[in-house]
């Protein structure tokens, strides 16, 4: 059986703790709402046990409690609604028994199936969200390691291989402008951490290597410390 709702508040009670809900307007003088009421009242114990009690079926005196038929701008009875968190979504218009079942049973399917839809939104939003915060953690702890390296020693240099066995030819003329210079320098090989090798490019936004640092601030690359060299300036940068 429907529930009867008999005033306002009581309707406004109902609305906060359920999710879907449909709703006969009547009145004891319209002899087509008294026939649907017996159809609607079959319809709410069929539906509410296919639905696992999601759907709550209330019949409502057009009339008597005259706010919510004006809240849902009802004009005649009887009229049956469809709500979902108590927004209208259907609505059906007089004494039709066919199409109130029709979408009773469309509505008994959503309020079945939206449930599992919106758990499963919740978990994927979670699982989204714990993923951020874990891949906000690892960039931060890159970040501090980083930020250690780089003032490890007043000279840094980040390159393939090391000073004395360079990997790549842009690492090797760069250790040489180094020492020819008088450089004391400390050195990181990138290709022995592939984490350091591609978070320094985005630490430093810079994009190649070696990367040369002093005093914890980046120089550049080879064709900076190239140019510096050719100019005089470099030998000035030294600590």
């Amino acid at each position: 059986m429907a529930n009867t709702i008999n005033t306002n508040e009581e309707f406004e009670n109902i609305l906060k703790d359920n999710k879907f809900l449909v709703v006969m307007f009547w009145a004891d003088w319209s002899k087509p709402s008294t026939q649907m009421r017996d159809v609607f009242d079959q319809l709410a114990k069929q539906s509410t046990n296919q639905a696992n009690n999601k759907l709550l079926f209330l019949k409502v005196e057009a009339e008597k409690v005259h706010q919510v038929s004006g809240r849902y701008n009802v004009k005649s009875v009887p009229t049956c609604i469809f709500l979902n968190q108590g927004k209208l979504v259907q609505s059906v218009v007089g004494a039709n028994p066919s199409e109130l079942a029709l979408q009773t049973n469309n509505f008994s399917k959503t309020c079945e199936t939206s449930p599992i839809i919106e758990e499963q939104k919740q978990q994927t939003e979670e699982m989204i969200n714990k993923i951020k915060l874990n891949q906000e953690e690892e960039k931060k702890l890159l970040n501090e390691r980083l930020e250690k390296l780089i003032n490890q020693s007043p000279v840094m240099l980040f390159m393939k291989g090391n000073p004395e066995k360079p990997q790549c030819g842009f690492s090797n003329k760069t250790v040489t402008i180094l020492k020819d210079n008088g450089f004391e320098f400390g050195s990181f090989d990138i290709l022995q951490d592939q984490t350091v090798r591609n978070g320094l490019k985005e630490y430093s936004n810079w994009p190649t290597y070696p990367q040369l640092y002093i005093n914890g601030k980046l120089v550049g690359g080879y064709d900076i410390i190239k140019d510096l060299n050719e100019e005089g300036e470099l030998v000035d940068l030294k600590p």
